[in-house]
């Protein structure tokens, strides 16, 4: 099937560059919806440790936005039962966005996560997504410039592929964030307490400070989708 290319974008990424970069947190979200319909934005969240603030900061702007989940089908049992926490406490509408089982089940049969962890990222996490991304004109993320050093290089706003990436939250810093985590009493991950610091799927997580945990020893840091 040949791949429909995108509209090409007209939009002024560097004037809403400099519009986003001066306003707070949560301006950032309200203005967003002003200037995009919500069925025009994609959201995704992981519902890992970092989760929770970004999606009480979108509940609060705009609660019809739905937020997608990428079902790799290896996550971790505590993950898929905050996920249905953080569901109710923010009131959003969870999505899940699930790979084509014939992938699936390749990345199961060959445990695909140890011999090729780019491979079965592709397969379970980019590829489901791809589609996803087409139907939409932003796709909202909330990564921290502080994570890896393929993000600390992002902005607010990037165009890529047709597609404007809003990234919110890329500037918080981690003082910042655990304000807006305490402030507000939000619930954490269950594994954070065991010492997981970033969570993913169980076959690729370890316990570790940031992203230490993520891919020991497979000298990588980010599962593709957001390079």
């Amino acid at each position: 099937m040949t791949a429909i290319p995108r509209p090409i974008l007209k939009v002024d990424i560097e004037a809403l560059n400099a519009e986003f970069e001066h306003l707070t947190f949560e301006e950032r979200f309200t203005r967003l919806y002003e200037r995009f319909p919500v069925d025009e934005v994609l959201f995704t969240s992981s519902f890992g440790t970092k989760s929770v603030v970004m999606l009480t900061f979108v509940s609060r702007a705009n609660a019809r936005q739905k937020v997608h989940m990428l079902n790799t089908g290896y996550h971790f049992p505590e993950t898929l039962i905050y996920k249905n926490t953080l569901s109710e406490v923010t009131g959003l509408e969870v999505v899940e966005i699930l790979p084509d089982p014939a992938r699936h089940r390749q990345t199961l049969e060959a445990e695909m996560w140890d011999s090729q962890p780019s491979r079965c990222c592709h397969y379970n996490k980019v590829m489901p997504l791809a589609g996803v991304k087409a139907a939409h004109t932003v796709w909202m993320s909330g990564v921290h410039s502080y994570q890896t050093m393929n993000r600390a290089a992002m902005r607010i706003f990037e165009a890529v592929d047709g597609l404007i990436h809003f990234h919110p939250l890329i500037d918080i810093t981690e003082g910042e964030f655990l304000y807006y985590l305490e402030k507000d009493q939000l619930p954490r991950h269950p594994l954070e307490a065991q010492g997981y610091g970033s969570i993913g799927c169980h076959h690729c997580t370890h316990p570790g400070q940031g992203r230490a945990g993520r891919w020991v020893g497979k000298e990588r840091d980010e599962c593709g989708l957001h390079t």
